[in-house]
């Protein structure tokens, strides 16, 4: 048997012989994939999708689950159907909204016809001739000397706040709001509708009402025509108007049912030949607002041109029929698997990966957007951010120019093995590795309690999220070839994986974790040298690379599931695991020379636990064993918490009966500090014990 480092450099060998290649695929299989995905057909399916407005529970979200039962079918999978989930509140549709100018002249000012953005999810049936009146932000404290009772309120701010204080409170008959979505700034988006909301149930003793949303151009025209007691061309009529007054007539008709209402999710499968509990499950979300090319109709529409191509490839021979099963997820965003989690708690057991979609459709030059490749969180790091890292280097590689490869190596030019769509642009492929981040379908599966590896791909910034400009305009089919093969390529591999990959996964698992422990001691460096309390530097130091090996073994340990209980294979991650660990004194005793040298001392402080320190170290969390009282009780926020909203989940990732509330801590602060504090804030003991403490008296957690 090989040695783990004689695999290492072999598999270097190897790589570095097919540049143009990632390990994981040899030349043929790139080709057959390349040849096959077509961002053309997936930018089809998404411009049926984008004509409804489908967030949960509407009626055209069930309108798009019903295509894509209708497309995954034609598209090969089996067993394809709408698993029904129930909805927390209400179902909602809106049937008709328009909102008219009647005074100082007649001008349609808003109608869903044009645009599901119009009106504000939540909005009640209204018949309303009322004057406008001018509210600010909407704030509490705008609205204090306001006489709004019987009127309109026009506002630039959230029309839920708008709705609580100047309907609610101060009997108002409706809001017109132009406010941005995701704080963008009304200047550079002065045609964008946001996507908005207000409650649909109201305050006991309260009526529902309604909400337009405007675009900030119009919104301030008619802030403007409101302070100007003089004539004016009001919106360019060609007729000028006495302004200073402003009455608008507002209709809206829509459909509202009974809570608890009904939503769901749609399901295909690629049933494997071998393996039935280690589903490799692709996912994409189909509840957006009407539009949402990008934000997620990209992804969803991936998922469909994905199934078709390894479909089709199976049925002419091109490559076999995967050893496992494929599972295909269109959800209902993060809530669909959270609700299916609970009511199935043993199905995550069955589950190898979840491979993830997410805006994924962007063209790049518009909007100045990269795609993020979000790998999974410390707390289960494993081999499969090896093989995302590889098949995703390979295509940022090939679809990027290098003069040395191209100009100078004698590679095509501008991209050494591209990826173009026909109808798709031919630009570079703006694309970066990021830590994880939890704001999408992924987060659901590296629960601590579900254990699922799971990868993303989301585009950011996106300056047209959630709003009327996320439309096919700003899509690129060739983006969408690209992450597509990006996730075919890997499912392809996992499909077909067993025992005989050990020494691969293990070569790019041991180079992966050899980097990030590179990074490890970069920021143990720093730490050591920044850090005013030079005791604490050295603890954090030591902090780091401590849990960074740990991390690593854990990565190491994953690959099991791959290679099973092959004696072979086991000796092998055995061998690796034996090999990293020792790295730790080695890292221990650079950092201590380095410290001696630059604080000019001949010994470095000793690491001692403080007494709120030894205290954490006497209190292990388990989870509950009951998956729906976990997710019922838990809380993943306190009042006062300096925890970064993505460190605070991570906390209760870590818990597994073993860690104590000080293992918990010290694993946490280090996956911040390694990405530093930018990304994910300051982790601070005590906010980690009240976090865990909260959960423990929720019921979430149980002390051991």
């Amino acid at each position: 048997m090989k040695t783990v480092i004689q695999t290492i450099f072999l598999s270097a060998i190897v790589s570095t012989g097919l540049a143009q290649e990632t390990p994981f695929l040899n030349d043929v299989e790139i080709r057959m994939l390349i040849n096959e995905l077509s961002g053309d057909r997936a930018f089809e399916q998404i411009r049926v999708l984008t004509q409804w407005h489908r967030d949960s529970g509407m009626d055209g979200y069930f309108k798009a689950a019903d295509f894509v039962v209708d497309q995954a079918r034609k598209a090969g999978l089996e067993d394809v159907h709408f698993v029904e989930q129930p909805l927390e509140g209400p179902n909602y549709t809106a049937i008709a909204a328009e909102l008219w100018m009647t005074e100082p002249i007649s001008i349609k000012l808003a109608d869903i016809g044009d645009h599901a953005l119009y009106l504000a999810d939540g909005s009640h049936d209204a018949d309303v001739t009322a004057e406008l009146v001018w509210g600010g932000t909407g704030s509490k404290a705008d609205l204090e000397h306001s006489d709004v009772k019987g009127k309109i309120v026009l506002v630039s701010g959230s029309p839920g706040q708008a709705v609580a204080n100047a309907v609610w409170e101060k009997g108002a008959v409706g809001v017109v709001s132009y406010t941005t979505s995701e704080s963008k700034s009304a200047l550079d988006f002065p045609d964008q509708l946001a996507w908005t909301r207000i409650p649909v149930t109201p305050p006991a003793g309260k009526e529902g009402t309604f909400a337009f949303n405007l675009s900030p151009r119009k919104g301030e025209k008619l802030k403007s025509v409101l302070e100007t007691h003089a004539m004016q061309d009001i919106f360019a009529t060609g007729k000028k108007s006495m302004g200073g007054k402003i009455v608008l007539k507002a209709k809206v008709d829509t459909e509202i049912g009974m809570a608890p209402g009904r939503t769901g999710f749609v399901e295909g499968w690629i049933k494997g030949s071998k393996y039935h509990d280690q589903q490799i499950v692709l996912t994409a979300h189909l509840q957006e607002e009407q539009g949402s090319a990008n934000d997620d109709g990209s992804g969803s529409a991936n998922l469909l041109e994905i199934a078709r191509t390894l479909n089709k490839l199976i049925d002419e021979g091109k490559m076999q029929r995967p050893l496992r099963d494929i599972r295909f997820w269109w959800t209902d965003e993060i809530y669909s698997e959270y609700r299916y989690f609970r009511d199935n708690p043993n199905e995550p057991s069955k589950m190898l990966v979840n491979l993830h979609q997410d805006m994924v459709g962007a063209k790049q030059s518009v909007g100045s957007r990269i795609q993020h490749l979000i790998y999974a969180p410390h707390s289960i790091t494993s081999y499969l951010d090896a093989l995302f890292e590889s098949v995703g280097t390979f295509v940022v590689n090939t679809n990027n120019p290098f003069i040395t490869a191209g100009r100078m190596g004698g590679y095509p030019r501008p991209h050494a093995r591209a990826i173009y769509a026909t109808r798709g642009t031919h630009e570079s492929f703006g694309a970066r590795f990021i830590p994880y981040f939890n704001a999408s379908d992924n987060m659901n599966f590296v629960e601590g309690v579900i254990g699922v590896p799971a990868v993303a791909l989301i585009n950011w910034d996106d300056y047209y999220i959630h709003s009327s400009d996320d439309d096919l305009w700003q899509i690129d089919a060739t983006q969408l070839q690209r992450n597509a093969f990006i996730i075919a390529a890997m499912t392809y591999y996992l499909g077909k994986a067993e025992k005989d990959q050990t020494n691969l996964l293990l070569a790019e698992t041991y180079a992966q974790g050899s980097k990030r422990l590179a990074n490890d001691l970069q920021v143990a460096l720093k730490e050591i040298q920044t850090n005013s309390d030079k005791t604490e530097g050295w603890k954090n130091a030591n902090l780091v690379v401590e849990q960074g090996i740990l991390r690593e073994v854990r990565a190491l340990n994953s690959i099991t599931s791959i290679a099973s209980n092959d004696a072979t294979a086991k000796a092998a991650i055995a061998g690796a695991v034996g090999q990293m660990k020792p790295k730790q004194q080695a890292l221990v005793n650079e950092l201590s020379e380095f410290y001696k040298r630059a604080n000019a001392v001949s010994k470095v402080p000793a690491i001692k636990p403080n007494a709120e320190e030894s205290m954490a170290s006497k209190k292990i969390p388990s989870n509950s064993n009951v998956l729906d009282t976990y997710f019922g009780k838990r809380k993943t926020a306190l009042p006062g918490s300096t925890l970064h909203p993505t460190m605070a989940p991570e906390v209760l990732n870590f818990v597994d009966g073993k860690r104590s509330y000080y293992d918990i801590y010290k694993a946490v602060k280090a996956e911040s500090l390694a990405a530093g504090s930018w990304y994910y804030g300051t982790v601070l003991l005590d906010d980690v014990v009240r976090l865990l403490d909260a959960n423990v008296e929720a019921g979430a957690l149980v002390l051991e």
